[in-house]
């Protein structure tokens, strides 16, 4: 399956901290090659209160897109951890509830959609 497309690209920067944050980058093609029974991540924000969020202990920060580098499982019954915050580097103390949705299967780019709303 070719999942190639063309998007924004995903950049890891680390911080001083040493943690890796992924950040959206300039538009390029961006390849999803996850291993088998994974997909890569996409990321659709419908409220302006959620700033960034953490896919299975994974910072996600940027606008609504794509995310190659970040892996889910691929089934329709898997919900991978979530956690959502008002701040843009998944500060604790800005975690809050926003409402959290899975694509029950991924795209035909090999990308599984979270929705994230209030």
């Amino acid at each position: 399956m070719n999942r190639m497309w063309a998007a924004s690209a995903i950049a890891a920067v680390v911080t001083s901290a040493g943690i890796a944050v992924l950040t959206a980058g300039p538009a390029s093609a961006a390849t999803c090659n996850a291993p088998e029974f994974k997909s890569c991540v996409g990321l659709s924000y419908q409220t302006s209160h959620v700033k960034s969020i953490r896919v299975d202990g994974r910072c996600l920060i940027g606008a609504s897109g794509t995310y190659s580098s970040v892996h889910v499982d691929d089934v329709a019954d898997a919900f991978p951890d979530v956690q959502t915050y008002g701040g843009s580097r998944c500060e604790s103390n800005t975690h809050n509830s926003a409402t959290v949705r899975w694509a029950l299967t991924e795209d035909d780019r090999g990308y599984r959609w979270v929705t994230i709303s209030r």
